[in-house]
């Protein structure tokens, strides 16, 4: 193995093993799931079953996670109810995309390309998720190619936006290629990124590299500030598959410090907590000699949108409570 990627080279192993596994298992079952279709036309899948086949991350996704089949349709008559199935919509706009065919046996599998896909799925997810999935397109791009074989690439998701017409969720898509610059190793990588970026901190470089003395070797680190010296580690499953993995993330980090660099370790629940990412911002801040904004910086200011839904959300719920808890009043007065 080469040094200089050893530091990277388990867990990138560890999930493309996965996704490959992911894959597999969603053909078989795709192909199980056509042979008891009740329905004429052509099952097309999409949304989460799409990005499973695509050997793309799913991205967090609460309103659609519960049906592992998600299938496209135009008209409502393509709705027949089945168990496990969800149904998304098709926006006009998209109708005339390409998709994507896998085989399993003689069973031929169609489901939307993942440019498609991501627009589908934008109605569902909130913008930093939008973002996520994007990033785990690019990171995936040897894998998720359309039916001429072009790779994905950030221009050819703007040229994608700028070519199609308008659907739901389009604006989520747009605002996301500001936050594409070198893909990260992984999901959480990711949303790690994205936290710092909502609480104000400057874009840090990813994949930076260094060469450390002891022991002697160039090595990758996940997100970093050169400048200030200051280095961030995402620490996930795939960090602790391997022993050898893990004394040898043990080391570099180690040489790190001990060259000058402030080394910052983060874990799930520093990034899947509103209070945990607010944290995790503060001890960068900290790090880098500064105050913490608390908001994005211009370019990033889309992260504060789901702020503004999540505010929304909570308002008419407590605008229904309160119009239900007075329509009991004024039933028992009546009474």
């Amino acid at each position: 193995m080469n040094t200089a990627n050893a530091s990277n080279a388990t867990p990138r192993d560890y999930l493309a093993n996965s996704l490959i596994r992911t894959q597999r298992e969603t053909i078989a079952q795709c192909a199980e799931h056509m042979r008891h279709a009740i329905t004429h036309h052509n099952i097309v899948y999409t949304g989460l079953t799409a990005l499973r086949l695509a050997m793309i991350e799913i991205p967090d996704c609460p309103r659609l996670i519960s049906a592992w089949f998600h299938v496209l349709y135009t008209d409502r008559a393509q709705r027949p109810k089945r168990t496990g199935t969800r149904y998304l919509k098709l926006p006009e706009s998209l109708r005339s995309q390409p998709n994507i065919t896998y085989l399993h046996g003689e069973t031929v599998i169609t489901c939307t390309h993942p440019l498609v896909t991501w627009a589908v799925l934008a109605p569902f997810l909130t913008q930093t998720e939008v973002i996520v999935l994007a990033d785990a397109m690019l990171r995936a791009a040897c894998r998720a190619v359309g039916s001429n074989g072009t790779e994905l690439t950030k221009e050819r998701l703007s040229d994608f936006l700028s070519n199609v017409g308008d659907f739901p969720g389009i604006d989520k898509c747009r605002a996301a290629l500001a936050f594409l610059t070198t893909p990260t190793d992984s999901t959480m990588e990711c949303r790690t990124l994205l936290a710092f970026l909502r609480h104000g901190l400057p874009y840090p470089i990813v994949h930076w590299q260094t060469r450390i003395t002891n022991p002697e070797a160039l090595v990758t680190s996940d997100l970093a500030y050169p400048d200030q010296l200051v280095v961030v580690e995402y620490d996930g499953d795939a960090h602790r598959q391997d022993k050898r993995q893990y004394r040898w993330d043990e080391r570099k980090r180690q040489a790190l410090r001990a060259q000058g660099h402030t080394v910052i370790v983060a874990f799930a629940d520093d990034v899947l907590t509103e209070r945990g990412r607010l944290a995790l911002a503060r001890k960068v801040a900290q790090a880098l000699g500064m105050e913490l904004p608390g908001k994005p910086l211009p370019p990033y200011r889309a992260l504060m949108e789901d702020d503004r839904r999540a505010h929304d959300r909570n308002r008419q719920r407590r605008c229904r409570a309160r119009r239900r808890g007075g329509s009991g009043a004024t039933g028992t007065t009546q009474a």
